[in-house]
């Protein structure tokens, strides 16, 4: 441990394989490395035991291991007997907006450069996921309009085979006869 780390009584993580836990639209959790359910609870258990966890949103792709985490301090908060001091939590609202990555941030708990590199990471992940959108967007509209054109082809045969009587190519013409010759007899 660097003197950082010990200071701040943080474990250095272990470099071991990550563990992936994928977040489902109905909020449930699953671990792709046991292929089980998992609650907060046990990822918390997870990270206590120094294993490296990432959470990924299952339809999105994005990493939600920071939100997941704040979950997790924010649940063991509401269980906790014993509060942050008043003064502490108002001067977190008042000089971190309500964040407490803000606030910690303006303590000077992360190094310089990380809140960048965290608003240019949300901002590359924002507009990947905008392509996304538009890219999948632009394959309906084409889908939809190949099925159109597709619909107006075969309705375009059906009319044409309609127009040819049966036992008659498109070469015979039938001759209809002429009104205006009746009336030269």
């Amino acid at each position: 441990m660097n003197q950082t780390e010990t200071i701040m009584g943080i474990k250095p993580m272990n470099t071991g394989k990550v563990k992936i836990i994928k977040r489902y639209q109905n909020r449930k959790l699953y671990d792709t490395q046991q292929s089980c359910y998992v609650t907060l609870d046990d990822i918390a258990k997870m990270i206590r035991t120094n294993e490296e966890v990432m959470v990924i949103d299952n339809k999105s792709k994005s990493d939600i291991t920071a939100a997941t985490l704040t979950q997790i301090i924010f649940e063991a908060e509401k269980k906790a007997s014993q509060y942050a001091p008043l003064f502490t939590l108002r001067e977190i609202i008042q000089n971190g907006n309500g964040s407490i990555s803000s606030f910690l941030a303006k303590l000077g708990a992360f190094p310089m450069d990380y809140m960048t590199k965290q608003a240019q990471m949300a901002a590359a992940a924002a507009e990947r996921a905008s392509t996304e959108d538009l890219k999948q967007n632009l394959e309906q509209r084409v889908a939809s309009a190949a099925a159109r054109v597709a619909a107006d082809s075969t309705a375009k045969v059906a009319a044409e085979k309609a127009t040819i009587l049966p036992g008659m190519t498109d070469d015979d013409t039938p001759n209809l006869p002429n009104p205006n010759n009746n009336f030269n007899n």
